[in-house]
This record gives C-alpha cells, sequence and structure tokens, in this order.
C-alpha cells in the first residue's frame, strides 16, 4: 500500500491528538508568543519536504561562525529544509531572540510578497479564531513597519500564488505591494 502524502487533515488530526486544549498565542512587542511552540516544532524540526524555506537574515545578525547555528542559502539568508534547524535542540531554540530570524518571532504569520500570511496548518492557525489572528497581524505589521522598506524586501517571501493559495491563509495586511513601494497601514 503506498503511503498517502502529508495535508491539511492529517495535520488536524495530529494536532488535535497532541493539543486538546487551547494554548494562548499573544504578542509580546517584538515577537510573536506561540504556547504551541514547546511541543510542536514542527516548523524547525526535520520538514517532510526538501525545498528549502529561506528566512533573510537582517544586517545585524549576519556574524562568523553563522553556519554553525543555521543552513545557509547565501551569507544572509538561513533555511530550513528536510534536515530542520541547526539551532533547534530537545528543548526548543537555542538561540537568543535579538539573533533569530525575524521570520522565527512571527510564525505562523508569513511576510509573502509584501503582505501577511498565515501558515495553515501551524496548531495555532487552526485552534486559534482567525479574529484573533487578525489582530496579532495587525500588531505584527506594526512592529514590521519599524524595519526601513530595503529590510522588509529583505526579509519578505517571493512565493507563486498557487502556493499561496495551498498553505497560507492571507490576512489581506501589505506592508509594500508588487512594484515594492511602502503601503500605509490603516
Amino acid at each position: 500500500m503506498r503511503k498517502a502524502p502529508k495535508g491539511f487533515w492529517h495535520y488536524v488530526e495530529t494536532w488535535r491528538n497532541l493539543f486538546p486544549r487551547r494554548r494562548a498565542v499573544r504578542w509580546r512587542s517584538t515577537w510573536l508568543q506561540n504556547g504551541y511552540c514547546r511541543d510542536c516544532r514542527y516548523c524547525c524540526g526535520p520538514q517532510d519536504s526538501s525545498v528549502p524555506f529561506p528566512m533573510a537574515l537582517l544586517p545585524s545578525q549576519i556574524r562568523p561562525d553563522l553556519d554553525k547555528d543555521f543552513y545557509l542559502l547565501d551569507p544572509d539568508t538561513a533555511y530550513i529544509g528536510a534536515q530542520g534547524c541547526k539551532s533547534d535542540t530537545p528543548h526548543g531554540c537555542r538561540l537568543p531572540l535579538a539573533l533569530k530570524p525575524v521570520a522565527c518571532g512571527l510564525f505562523p504569520i508569513v511576510l509573502i510578497n509584501g503582505g501577511l500570511h498565515l501558515y495553515q496548518t501551524c496548531p495555532a492557525v487552526l485552534f486559534t479564531p482567525l479574529l484573533r489572528f487578525a489582530d496579532l497581524g495587525l500588531e505584527a505589521a506594526h512592529y514590521l513597519l519599524g524595519f526601513s522598506l530595503e529590510e522588509l524586501r529583505h526579509i519578505s517571501l517571493s512565493l507563486p500564488a498557487a502556493t499561496l493559495a495551498r498553505d497560507y491563509i492571507d490576512l489581506r495586511i501589505s506592508l509594500f505591494d508588487a512594484e515594492g513601494k511602502a503601503e500605509v497601514l490603516r
């Protein structure tokens, strides 16, 4: 018998068994405190895909021996792939928040093509009301607006529409448009 690929419903069942009660998800000034992370760690552990998930680093995060903490696509972009993250331990991430990619502090909110989206198979997204994530998305956007437009363009993923439709929920919060021009957050 052929093994079925892991998909949305696989994750719903997995997370239902692992998380019988809802956990808190809060914005904490510069990062999203996700109560599911410590027991899930799916996003930083070994992946069921060999396609790398890139996480651009800010200039302040570039330092010698960066390759001891991350797998690198290039000198300023870490990634997670089939092997997971080098900084993941049985107790969570060993890095202080300032050294983590911005993407890690936002997850499951993801900056893609200039706008904020939710990674739909994260247990926090499945079990937290969407209205709560709308509010968290606005808080994340206000935090991100503290970065320069150049930095925002650098840390934003560029994904095709088909991938967005399959894997993400659009929060309809845009930080910059398709031409890379800043948008006004209302």
